[in-house]
């Protein structure tokens, strides 16, 4: 279901829910802390679904009580570590305020920020589902939203964002719901006019190492490791030149240390094996380096290389399946 038809639907297949931010890159789902909330939820929805987020808890200031991005989501379920990367995980764990809870997950397939500086106020946004007082069975279970209500997505300024897990959305800009929304079209790179996405397809692992004087980037010794950017393409090249068009001309630059292509292995033929692969790179560098956000890291050529490995391990191990 595409999202122009999940606002359309009677009733739409639009929901609320709330969120202590919104950073889908990384927790790639939504999530219940009751088996009976999450059967609720796919039982009441359609795969393909959008829920609406708003900040709450411990959200930034300038996103407590407004809208701050839409997920769409299927109906695959799974643990809420199968759906995060292993740097949000554990920091998940560490906090006393997340510890424990969420675990039920709902897969995320696509995400979208809305402009900071155009985030309606929730009570506004949702003036017949939300209340302050109904709070806490939004954020617990969510709850669709009027026809009238979902219809606002249309007018709000939008962002497609990465979402942990599914293929990379390579570039994309801010446009009005009714515009980013629309389907994309098909081909070698998925596109709308407001987003570029590669499509389905062979893709292959990588890891980029940015060459330069690391302490001075970092702002503080780098102990002899290298600041390195882990992920899956088409193109790994291309994603370096991309990489290396966004820093201004100077000292510092992206290249490719690993790929498969410069390894001699052919790409892996579905883009799940290589996202499978990706996700145990970041797992090791977790534990063997040091997150620096996102899928970039601070490593050591041992640490590197034992990521490396383990990530090509893990792709082909979902390859063969």
């Amino acid at each position: 279901m595409d999202p122009l038809d999940a606002i359309r639907r009677d009733p739409p297949n639009v929901w609320l829910t709330s969120f202590y931010g919104f950073d889908p890159a990384n927790w790639g789902y939504l999530g219940f802390s009751t088996p009976g909330q999450r059967k609720g939820f796919i039982a009441r929805s359609e795969p393909g679904v959008l829920v609406v987020v708003y900040g709450t808890g411990t959200a930034a200031p300038d996103e407590l009580g407004k809208v701050i991005g839409v997920l769409q989501c299927s109906h695959r379920v799974n643990s809420a570590k199968a759906f995060m990367s292993p740097v949000a995980w554990a920091a998940k764990e560490r906090s006393a305020e997340s510890a424990g809870k969420w675990e039920l997950g709902v897969k995320a397939i696509r995400a979208w920020r809305v402009a900071p500086e155009s985030r309606p106020l929730i009570a506004e946004f949702a003036n017949v589902t939300y209340t302050p007082g109904r709070g806490q069975a939004i954020g617990s279970q969510g709850m669709p939203l009027t026809a009238a209500e979902a219809r606002k997505l249309l007018d709000i300024d939008l962002q497609e964002v990465p979402v942990f897990g599914e293929i990379p959305v390579i570039e994309a800009a801010f446009g009005k719901g009714s515009d980013v929304l629309s389907p994309t079209k098909p081909g070698p790179v998925s596109q709308n006019p407001f987003m570029v996405r590669e499509a389905e397809g062979p893709k292959s692992l990588y890891i980029l190492v940015l060459d330069g004087d690391t302490a001075a980037f970092l702002g503080r010794d780098d102990s002899g490791q290298k600041i390195i950017k882990v992920g899956v393409s088409i193109t790994p090249v291309g994603r370096c030149d991309d990489h290396n068009r966004a820093l201004p001309r100077g000292v510092f630059s992206w290249r490719v240390l690993r790929s498969n292509d410069n390894v001699g292995a052919e790409p892996f033929p579905r883009s799940r094996a290589a996202i499978e692969g990706e996700t145990e790179m970041k797992r090791v560098l977790v534990a063997h380096g040091q997150s620096l956000g996102g899928e970039f890291f601070l490593a050591g050529d041992q640490a590197i290389d034992r990521a490396w490995k383990s990530g090509m391990k893990k792709a082909n191990e979902w390859a063969s399946l």
